[in-house]
């Protein structure tokens, strides 16, 4: 017995050795690879969609996810996370994140902000659809050890845009303004370019889709879905009103998807509402106490916004098109930091209605990650413009399953680059050839990997 053991002794050792050169060889591969992708748990029967990714200061690589039976219609939806420990090459076993019982919780977002905070924001979704969402983010400086952080803020996000309306919405409302500008600009844009690019017949199926459309938005704005007795303000004070809107849809119903991007001290917020079918951004400028809001951009049914920075200032976020043809990603512009957009318009990258998101890279250049087809999800690639999105010269597919039956969908992603230098993209992975197939997927590439054709 004792010989036998002492033989084993040597062997033991070599094989310890061996396994702790074989990790550090793989985590070294990892780092330095060029490209490098794996799934973050196994498969799973329930839906998990949404995820979001964040590099936290020491390193570690953190996403998050909802997951459950299903999507607003399920009460189960929760938050859920994994982190990569930075040099290791496994996922830790998912933790919950979020979970408002009885409600579901969707689209999570995490960034980091200016102070080191780690925030988090997603939507519960009151009454079992879209329209009733309301955001809420929680705030984390305890985010370093293994499992979830530790969540020292909660708060809901109240999003009051337009003036005042105790009395009732007024005819001169600031919100009903900016509706009206958007949708009026977006008319000539119609009429001006998008008529040029349609047949006739596909032009004369838009003109009663755009009027419903427009007296849709407009109706919203001034509360019209919520009518109550109301006070007209006039110059002598306040006259009886038998009926004013309320702001009911104005306040409830906006959805995260994509980070928080900073400019100077300004965080910015990309908000939607499938409920006005447009774009808003939350704007804070002393770390989340109070909030103000852009005008709203709408006119296409642009939602999903990620914003990237020109070299000049200028603000530009691309919008999934869940508007009129052509496919493609739609672009609005800011040139006061946020404030004010301009009205969507087609760009040049396909969206098949899917969402996406953005970077912009330390030397300037913008990447995006997208599903490069006008129609289904099952080719996810990334770009690079290094002329503000003028063009795309540099692009190269992370996946793409070309299978006439049962495609892999890989879509919904969050991008971000890593201190140095590294790209770090989560995405939803859904297989539809084997039984459970749905999982998140990460992979981390350079830009030189998406560059070498």
């Amino acid at each position: 017995m004792t010989k036998n053991t002492w033989r084993c002794v040597p062997y033991t050792s070599a094989c310890v050795v061996l396994v702790i050169i074989l990790t550090a060889c793989t985590k070294k591969s990892i780092e330095q690879a060029p490209f490098h992708g794996q799934i973050v748990f196994p498969y799973q029967s329930e839906h998990v969609h949404g995820s979001t990714i964040v590099e936290l200061p020491n390193g570690d690589i953190l996403t998050a996810w909802f997951q459950g039976s299903g999507e607003r219609w399920a009460d189960d939806v929760r938050i859920m996370g994994s982190r990569l420990i930075k040099g290791d090459t496994t996922w830790s076993a998912p933790f919950v994140m979020a979970d408002v019982d009885g409600f579901p919780d969707i689209n999570p977002i995490l960034f980091m902000d200016h102070s080191k905070r780690l925030w988090m924001m997603w939507y519960p979704v009151l009454a079992n659809q879209w329209e009733t969402s309301i955001p809420m983010y929680r705030l984390s400086e305890d985010y370093n050890s293994p499992g979830a952080p530790k969540w020292n803020w909660q708060d809901v996000l109240f999003v009051k845009v337009g003036d005042k309306t105790e009395r009732g919405i007024q005819p001169n409302d600031k919100f009903v303004k900016q509706v009206d500008e958007q949708l009026r600009d977006y008319e000539a844009y119609l009429n001006s370019t998008l008529k040029q690019s349609m047949g006739d017949s596909a032009w004369k199926a838009l003109l009663p889709e755009w009027n419903r459309y427009k007296v849709k938005m407009d109706s919203l704005s001034r509360g019209q879905n919520m009518v109550r007795g109301g006070k007209l303000k006039t110059n002598t004070g306040w006259d009886e009103s038998s009926g004013l809107g309320y702001p009911l849809t104005r306040r409830i119903g906006w959805q995260t998807k994509n980070k928080a991007v900073f400019s100077g001290e300004r965080m910015i917020v990309p908000l939607y509402s499938d409920g006005f079918d447009c774009t808003l951004f939350a704007l804070t400028d002393d770390g989340g106490k109070t909030w103000t809001y852009s005008n709203p951009v709408l006119g296409g049914a642009g939602i999903q916004a990620t914003i990237v920075r020109a070299a000049d200032g200028t603000l530009s976020a691309y919008l999934r098109d869940n508007g009129p043809p052509p496919s493609r990603m739609q672009r609005t512009d800011s040139h006061d930091n946020g404030v004010t957009w301009s009205i969507p318009k087609d760009d040049l990258l396909p969206n098949p209605g899917a969402g996406f998101d953005a970077v912009t890279l330390p030397n300037g250049e913008w990447l995006m990650v997208f599903n490069d087809t006008e129609y289904e999800r099952f080719n996810l690639s990334v770009a690079i413009s290094d002329d503000a999105g003028k063009t795309w010269k540099w692009k190269k597919a992370i996946e793409n399953d070309t299978r006439n039956e049962k495609q892999t969908s890989s879509h919904y992603p969050s991008v971000v680059v890593g201190a140095d230098g590294r790209i770090h993209v989560s995405y939803s992975y859904h297989r539809d050839d084997v039984t459970p197939g749905k999982t998140v997927k990460y992979v981390t590439f350079t830009t030189d990997w998406v560059k070498n054709q």
